[in-house]
């Protein structure tokens, strides 16, 4: 679970620094200032993501297995369906207006992520605290 959880928060990290660089440096003086603020957006939800998915990742010991995994699949789920049409959104001046299908996307991945907040709450409910042996 550890593994899994590093290997996604790094690919979401390096994705979101990518991104951003995109954003800055390709994006930037090229599409309406609206949708860099959609771009952008869609940046700040993803990194803000990443992180807490990084910093339950070494939570697994004190929380419920069944927690970590829906908040790993909210999260993970929830963050794609919101910041990646939010990316190819920005981008209609200069690609046209073929990404409508995705128009419902975002408003799934927003609640997917409160709902990943939820359930995080709830683990934190449930939390018991195990003190490690000190053997030594």
């Amino acid at each position: 679970m550890t593994q899994r959880f590093l290997i996604t928060s790094g690919i979401m990290g390096v994705t979101t620094v990518i991104l951003g660089a995109v954003g800055s440096h390709v994006l930037e003086g090229n599409i309406s200032a609206h949708h860099l603020s959609q771009f952008n957006s869609g940046l700040i939800f993803q990194m803000f993501n990443t992180v807490v998915l990084l910093s339950i990742t070494f939570m697994n010991r004190y929380v419920v297995r069944s927690f970590l995994n829906a908040i790993y699949f909210l999260f993970v789920i929830g963050t794609a369906l919101f910041s990646i049409p939010l990316y190819l959104f920005s981008i209609t001046e200069l690609t046209g207006d073929i990404f409508g299908f995705l128009s419902a996307a975002p408003l799934i991945g927003a609640l997917l992520m409160i709902s990943g907040w939820i359930t995080l709450f709830l683990a934190g409910l449930s939390y018991k605290h195990k003190k490690r042996s000190s053997k030594g």
